[in-house]
């Protein structure tokens, strides 16, 4: 028993007669009839009763009709969401991410993937530089977002984001906005900064603002994760220099001063592993290229 023969038989079923249900299905009454012969000769089954007047169903016709549409419905199921799987509209795309992509972009790029491509869930990951890149390399995440890319022949990188950098102070701190003139302000301060290991470049670019208002951070604390420095800011342990979009995380103890003043900025990225050809990824950064404009 095939799926069109199965077709032919629920059509029978349906119209109860052999004349209307091969013109509803576009097949010369003859032919049908011997595609019901052929299926009940193949089951060893009787599925319709007949006579020069009257069609109707036997209770095995009946059964068979009733798992039949079943069938064909469950059938229906599965070539749609194989023709969605292979339009990459359906399945899981695995993101990696630091801690202020969550504060920017991210929610943003969700946003348009949930409203485009609601069969797709992302799955996420807030993972380090270092990490980030052998997560993507090894095939445990599908795109990363970075502030580092570096060149390589296994990946591709697109920048999509620009912030400035900020001051961020305990909110009790005497220094605000308008009596704000300089980082150098705040050179005798404490400061909870991330380790080097964990970005160079953009270690050296925060090192880089207090060395040219005159001084070196004295650094108290260090943390690989934005969300664990602005608590121990909020608690008073000491101030940080930080992307402006953290400023959305809704600290409530924390005051950020927007350091516009100076020409460093930092860029957030996106990679991917080159040639591949996986459609959810390639979804996604369609809505990627869209945001980046």
């Amino acid at each position: 028993m095939d799926t069109r023969q199965l077709s032919y038989f629920l059509g029978v079923a349906s119209e109860l007669h052999f004349s209307k249900a091969a013109e509803r299905l576009f097949i010369a009454q003859p032919a049908l009839s011997r595609q019901i012969q052929q299926l009940e000769q193949e089951l060893g089954v009787l599925l319709f009763e007949r006579d020069k007047r009257n069609v109707k169903l036997t209770p095995a016709g009946l059964f068979l009709q009733q798992e039949g549409i079943k069938l064909l419905s469950q059938l229906d199921t599965i070539r749609q969401r194989t023709q969605q799987i292979h339009r990459g509209e359906e399945g899981e795309l695995r993101i990696g991410h630091p801690g202020s992509a969550v504060y920017s972009v991210l929610p943003m790029l969700l946003s348009g993937l949930r409203s485009h491509f609601p069969g797709i869930k992302a799955i996420l990951s807030e993972v380090l530089e270092t990490q980030l890149w052998e997560a993507l390399l090894h095939y445990q995440i599908d795109i990363g977002f970075i502030r580092e890319p570096t060149p390589s022949k296994e990946v591709n990188t697109k920048v999509i984001y620009e912030e400035c950098f900020a001051l961020v102070l305990p909110f009790e701190h005497p220094l605000n906005e308008s009596s704000f003139e300089g980082v150098h302000q705040v050179q005798h301060e404490p400061f909870i900064l991330p380790p080097r290991h964990a970005g160079s470049i953009y270690y050296d670019t925060l090192l880089g603002i207090c060395e040219k208002a005159g001084f070196f951070p004295h650094i108290v604390h260090e943390s690989n994760f934005g969300a664990t420095i602005l608590k121990l800011v909020e608690h008073g342990l000491g101030m940080s220099i930080m992307p402006y979009s953290y400023s959305n995380a809704g600290i409530g103890k924390v005051r950020f001063i927007a350091l516009n003043n100076i020409p460093e900025r930092t860029q957030l990225s996106v990679v991917w592993r080159k040639n591949d050809t996986n459609p959810i990824l390639q979804n996604f950064l369609s809505l990627v290229e869209a945001f980046g404009g």
